[in-house]
């Protein structure tokens, strides 16, 4: 389902919060804590709308100090930078992968924890339970594994991930 975006504009009014919705003229509403506009200003647009209330973003920007507006700008930041690690490093693995490279071996290259391999691993994209991880046995350490499972379970874990 495709989402519009719209903006709730916040403004503090004695102990409530005013909210303007600019995109839809003469759209207003008050909470009385900000942690409500969200919900609130989706579902009134919604019914002005007459559209599912799933259909509809509404992004909270409340009128406050400068540092404030500093930290949600740097935040947002944060926010996509990781966005753009995470595909960089899916890239890193398809790449890896195509080149042979054991699951472990190219999570220690590019330096994530036993924590952060979980969220690459086969199974975890979280579409389903997918094939088993390739696993070390003392009989077969990871790095020697056969060269067919261990593309497999690479190739299913760019799968997922591309999901």
């Amino acid at each position: 389902m495709e989402t519009t975006a719209f903006t709730a504009l916040c403004e503090r009014a004695g102990r409530w919060w005013t909210i303007r919705v600019p995109q839809i003229e003469g759209l207003t509403a008050q909470v009385r804590s900000l942690d409500q506009a969200e919900v609130v200003t989706r579902q009134l647009i919604a019914r002005t709308l007459a559209v599912p209330s799933e259909s509809i973003r509404v992004d909270v920007l409340p009128d406050a100090p400068a540092p404030v507006a500093r930290a949600l700008q740097l935040r947002q930041a944060a926010r996509q930078a990781v966005e753009a690690a995470t595909h960089a490093t899916s890239e890193a693995l398809d790449a890896l992968a195509g080149e042979g490279i054991a699951f472990r071996d190219a999570a220690t290259m590019l330096g994530l924890s036993a924590a952060e391999i979980e969220q690459y691993r086969p199974g975890r994209a979280g579409d389903g339970p997918g094939p088993p991880a390739v696993t070390a046995t003392p009989l077969l350490p990871a790095g020697q594994l056969p060269a067919w499972p261990r593309l497999s379970a690479w190739l299913s874990a760019v799968a997922l991930l591309g999901c």
